[in-house]
């Protein structure tokens, strides 16, 4: 499937039902009309779809089809996030504006929340993520935590606010990241964090921790996200294994 076409469909779709070519309370086209007006596979309609639901834009209904519920997303996003590909381009939606930038020697308590090495000398960039097209709120405050050896993608990440750090370690530096593993539990908005997001402290919030890794699990960079719980979801999905045919 290729990621950056369906968003392409979605966001145009979206622009449409905005527009009222697709008023509330009408059917989309169907999956095949769409493919026809796109070019594209029924994979690619399917995951644009996805987008407009996690939005809240629309719902569909076997034998009934996708009907228009809301002219505009609802507050916050939703995303379903399986690859590597799908976070970059979670990012490329979204503009990086750093707050601060810190150099320090990791602690025993840095070190053990963040999977850090205890001793060594890591640098960390604070920002926060807006979409400039809606003109909203900020939608989070990330720290991102890398080596001091990184420590020249942080003029990188300034001139590219739409890329991810890890991304920029792995094009100035020729990295690869093989891995990322993620965590997600749910917090209150500190008063700092709150302020910077424009958003009451104390309410409750998600916090995503992702560990980039090479192949060989060597740790590329760490970054930390706090979202107030109103302006993201995080959309999964799980299959269930299929049994092995049985023997003839």
């Amino acid at each position: 499937m290729n990621k950056a076409r369906y968003a392409i469909v979605a966001k145009d779709l979206m622009e449409a039902i905005a527009s009222g070519r697709y008023p509330v309370g009408s059917l989309l086209p169907t999956e095949f009309e769409l493919c026809e007006l796109y070019s594209v596979s029924r994979h690619t309609v399917r995951a644009a779809i996805d987008q407009l639901l996690g939005q809240g834009m629309v719902s569909r209904r076997k034998r009934v089809g996708t009907r228009v519920e809301a002219s505009s997303p609802r507050g916050g996003y939703s995303h379903s996030l399986a690859s590597i590909a799908d976070l970059a381009h979670l990012a490329e939606t979204q503009q990086r504006e750093i707050q601060n930038v810190r150099h320090f020697v990791a602690d025993l308590s840095e070190a053990a929340r963040l999977g850090l090495v205890p001793g060594e000398h890591y640098f960390c960039v604070s920002s926060i993520r807006v979409d400039h097209q809606q003109n909203a709120a900020p939608l989070c405050w990330t720290d991102v935590y890398a080596q001091r050896d990184y420590e020249q993608v942080i003029e990188k990440a300034q001139a590219n606010p739409d890329q991810l750090i890890a991304g920029l370690i792995e094009q100035h530096y020729g990295r690869v990241i093989a891995v990322v593993d993620q965590q997600v539990r749910a917090v209150v908005l500190s008063a700092e964090v709150a302020r910077a997001l424009k958003a009451e402290a104390g309410a409750p919030g998600l916090e995503i921790i992702r560990h980039y890794r090479e192949e060989n699990g060597d740790l590329m960079a760490v970054s930390e996200t706090v979202h107030p719980a109103d302006r993201f979801s995080l959309v999964t999905q799980m299959r269930r294994d299929r049994s092995p045919s049985p023997a003839p």
